[in-house]
Protein backbone atom coordinates (compact mmCIF):
# COMPACT_ATOMS: atom_id res chain seq x y z
CA UNK A 1 0.00 0.00 0.00
CA UNK A 2 1.43 3.36 -0.98
CA UNK A 3 -0.29 6.37 0.55
CA UNK A 4 1.58 9.22 -1.05
CA UNK A 5 5.14 9.91 -2.06
CA UNK A 6 6.69 7.83 0.70
CA UNK A 7 6.58 4.04 0.88
CA UNK A 8 7.78 1.66 3.56
CA UNK A 9 10.63 0.52 1.32
CA UNK A 10 11.67 4.18 1.00
CA UNK A 11 12.01 4.37 4.78
CA UNK A 12 14.13 1.22 4.85
CA UNK A 13 16.38 2.60 2.10
CA UNK A 14 16.75 5.93 3.86
CA UNK A 15 17.48 4.13 7.13
CA UNK A 16 15.01 6.33 8.95
CA UNK A 17 14.35 4.24 12.01
CA UNK A 18 14.05 5.93 15.38
CA UNK A 19 16.61 5.42 18.14
CA UNK A 20 14.40 2.87 19.91
CA UNK A 21 14.81 0.54 16.92
CA UNK A 22 18.58 0.35 17.09
CA UNK A 23 19.80 -2.39 19.44
CA UNK A 24 22.21 -1.28 22.14
CA UNK A 25 25.85 -2.17 21.45
CA UNK A 26 26.16 -3.47 24.98
CA UNK A 27 23.24 -5.89 24.77
CA UNK A 28 24.35 -9.20 26.32
CA UNK A 29 24.06 -12.41 24.31
CA UNK A 30 21.36 -14.73 25.61
CA UNK A 31 20.01 -18.13 24.71
CA UNK A 32 16.66 -19.84 24.38
CA UNK A 33 13.35 -18.19 25.13
CA UNK A 34 14.91 -14.90 26.24
CA UNK A 35 16.50 -14.48 22.80
CA UNK A 36 13.15 -15.16 21.09
CA UNK A 37 11.44 -12.64 23.37
CA UNK A 38 14.08 -10.01 22.60
CA UNK A 39 13.74 -10.63 18.86
CA UNK A 40 9.95 -10.28 19.11
CA UNK A 41 10.33 -7.00 21.01
CA UNK A 42 12.86 -5.71 18.48
CA UNK A 43 10.57 -6.61 15.57
CA UNK A 44 7.68 -4.77 17.23
CA UNK A 45 9.88 -1.71 17.92
CA UNK A 46 10.90 -1.59 14.24
CA UNK A 47 7.26 -1.85 13.11
CA UNK A 48 6.31 0.98 15.49
CA UNK A 49 9.16 3.12 14.15
CA UNK A 50 7.85 2.57 10.64
CA UNK A 51 4.34 3.50 11.80
CA UNK A 52 5.69 6.72 13.29
CA UNK A 53 7.61 7.58 10.11
CA UNK A 54 4.64 6.90 7.81
CA UNK A 55 2.33 9.01 9.97
CA UNK A 56 4.69 11.97 10.22
CA UNK A 57 6.29 11.96 6.75
CA UNK A 58 3.88 10.61 4.16
CA UNK A 59 2.25 13.29 1.99
CA UNK A 60 -0.78 11.12 1.23
CA UNK A 61 -1.33 10.68 4.96
CA UNK A 62 -1.04 14.43 5.51
CA UNK A 63 -3.66 15.17 2.86
CA UNK A 64 -5.99 12.52 4.27
CA UNK A 65 -5.75 14.06 7.76
CA UNK A 66 -6.42 17.53 6.34
CA UNK A 67 -9.53 16.22 4.55
CA UNK A 68 -10.83 14.85 7.85
CA UNK A 69 -10.14 18.12 9.66
CA UNK A 70 -11.91 20.20 7.00
CA UNK A 71 -14.83 17.78 6.81
CA UNK A 72 -14.20 16.76 3.19
CA UNK A 73 -13.75 13.20 4.45
CA UNK A 74 -15.86 11.76 7.24
CA UNK A 75 -13.94 9.65 9.72
CA UNK A 76 -15.70 6.62 11.20
CA UNK A 77 -13.86 7.38 14.45
CA UNK A 78 -15.71 10.68 14.89
CA UNK A 79 -18.78 8.94 16.32
CA UNK A 80 -17.13 6.00 18.03
CA UNK A 81 -16.73 5.76 21.78
CA UNK A 82 -14.03 3.09 21.70
CA UNK A 83 -11.06 3.31 24.01
CA UNK A 84 -7.93 4.89 22.59
CA UNK A 85 -5.50 2.21 21.46
CA UNK A 86 -1.80 3.04 21.43
CA UNK A 87 0.39 0.72 19.36
CA UNK A 88 3.62 2.61 19.95
CA UNK A 89 6.44 1.13 22.00
CA UNK A 90 7.74 4.17 23.82
CA UNK A 91 6.89 7.71 24.91
CA UNK A 92 9.19 9.24 22.26
CA UNK A 93 7.09 7.73 19.47
CA UNK A 94 3.81 8.78 21.10
CA UNK A 95 5.10 12.34 21.63
CA UNK A 96 6.31 12.63 18.04
CA UNK A 97 3.00 11.41 16.58
CA UNK A 98 0.82 13.49 18.92
CA UNK A 99 2.90 16.62 18.27
CA UNK A 100 2.61 16.06 14.51
CA UNK A 101 -1.15 15.49 14.60
CA UNK A 102 -1.69 18.54 16.83
CA UNK A 103 0.34 20.70 14.42
CA UNK A 104 -1.64 19.43 11.42
CA UNK A 105 -4.88 20.35 13.19
CA UNK A 106 -3.55 23.76 14.18
CA UNK A 107 -2.22 24.64 10.70
CA UNK A 108 -5.11 23.36 8.60
CA UNK A 109 -7.48 26.14 7.53
CA UNK A 110 -11.09 25.17 8.18
CA UNK A 111 -14.40 26.74 9.18
CA UNK A 112 -15.00 23.88 11.58
CA UNK A 113 -14.52 24.54 15.29
CA UNK A 114 -13.46 21.85 17.72
CA UNK A 115 -14.72 22.15 21.29
CA UNK A 116 -11.88 19.93 22.50
CA UNK A 117 -8.94 19.82 20.04
CA UNK A 118 -6.97 17.38 22.23
CA UNK A 119 -9.89 14.94 22.27
CA UNK A 120 -10.26 15.29 18.48
CA UNK A 121 -6.58 14.45 17.99
CA UNK A 122 -6.71 11.48 20.38
CA UNK A 123 -10.11 10.06 19.41
CA UNK A 124 -10.22 10.75 15.67
CA UNK A 125 -6.89 11.69 14.08
CA UNK A 126 -4.74 9.21 16.03
CA UNK A 127 -6.75 6.05 15.19
CA UNK A 128 -7.29 7.26 11.62
CA UNK A 129 -3.57 7.82 11.10
CA UNK A 130 -2.60 4.57 12.84
CA UNK A 131 -4.96 2.45 10.72
CA UNK A 132 -3.73 4.01 7.48
CA UNK A 133 -0.10 3.56 8.57
CA UNK A 134 -0.73 -0.09 9.51
CA UNK A 135 -2.13 -0.65 6.03
CA UNK A 136 1.01 0.81 4.48
CA UNK A 137 3.54 -0.89 6.76
CA UNK A 138 1.97 -4.34 6.47
CA UNK A 139 0.69 -3.98 2.87
CA UNK A 140 -2.88 -4.87 3.84
CA UNK A 141 -6.33 -3.42 3.17
CA UNK A 142 -7.76 -0.73 5.43
CA UNK A 143 -10.35 -3.22 6.74
CA UNK A 144 -7.58 -5.63 7.75
CA UNK A 145 -5.58 -2.74 9.21
CA UNK A 146 -8.57 -1.69 11.30
CA UNK A 147 -8.93 -5.24 12.62
CA UNK A 148 -5.23 -5.24 13.52
CA UNK A 149 -5.60 -1.87 15.25
CA UNK A 150 -8.61 -3.02 17.28
CA UNK A 151 -6.70 -6.09 18.52
CA UNK A 152 -4.08 -3.81 20.04
CA UNK A 153 -0.50 -4.81 20.75
CA UNK A 154 0.05 -8.52 20.30
CA UNK A 155 2.78 -10.24 22.29
CA UNK A 156 4.75 -13.30 21.25
CA UNK A 157 4.35 -16.41 23.44
CA UNK A 158 8.06 -16.19 24.29
CA UNK A 159 7.48 -12.74 25.80
CA UNK A 160 4.59 -14.02 27.91
CA UNK A 161 6.72 -16.96 29.08
CA UNK A 162 9.59 -14.62 29.93
CA UNK A 163 7.28 -12.33 31.91
CA UNK A 164 5.91 -15.32 33.84
CA UNK A 165 9.44 -16.43 34.68
CA UNK A 166 10.37 -12.93 35.84
CA UNK A 167 7.30 -12.77 38.06
CA UNK A 168 8.04 -16.19 39.49
CA UNK A 169 11.59 -15.18 40.36
CA UNK A 170 10.45 -11.99 42.13
CA UNK A 171 7.61 -13.22 44.31
CA UNK A 172 8.02 -14.73 47.75
CA UNK A 173 7.53 -18.43 48.40
CA UNK A 174 4.37 -17.61 50.40
CA UNK A 175 2.92 -15.61 47.50
CA UNK A 176 3.82 -18.42 45.11
CA UNK A 177 2.02 -20.94 47.35
CA UNK A 178 -1.06 -18.69 47.46
CA UNK A 179 -1.01 -18.32 43.69
CA UNK A 180 -0.65 -22.08 43.15
CA UNK A 181 -3.50 -22.69 45.60
CA UNK A 182 -5.72 -20.18 43.82
CA UNK A 183 -5.00 -21.73 40.43
CA UNK A 184 -5.72 -25.20 41.77
CA UNK A 185 -9.06 -24.10 43.27
CA UNK A 186 -9.95 -22.20 40.10
CA UNK A 187 -9.34 -25.27 37.93
CA UNK A 188 -11.51 -27.36 40.26
CA UNK A 189 -14.25 -24.73 40.12
CA UNK A 190 -14.25 -24.77 36.33
CA UNK A 191 -15.04 -28.48 36.47
CA UNK A 192 -17.94 -27.88 38.85
CA UNK A 193 -21.39 -27.66 37.22
CA UNK A 194 -22.69 -25.51 40.09
CA UNK A 195 -19.93 -22.98 39.59
CA UNK A 196 -20.56 -22.85 35.85
CA UNK A 197 -24.30 -22.34 36.42
CA UNK A 198 -23.56 -19.30 38.58
CA UNK A 199 -21.50 -17.67 35.85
Amino acid sequence: MRLGHLSVSDLHKKGELCKACVPSAGTPKVNGGVRWAQQAQQKRREACCLLTSVITEDQGMLQHLKNIITGNTVSPWAKKQDRVILLFEDDEQVDKVMHFLSEVLERTETDKRFADPVAFVMDVLLPEATVYALGAVHSISLDKAKEMYMRGTEFDSSEITQLGEQLQSHISSKARQNLDSFLSNYKKALKSEEFLRRL
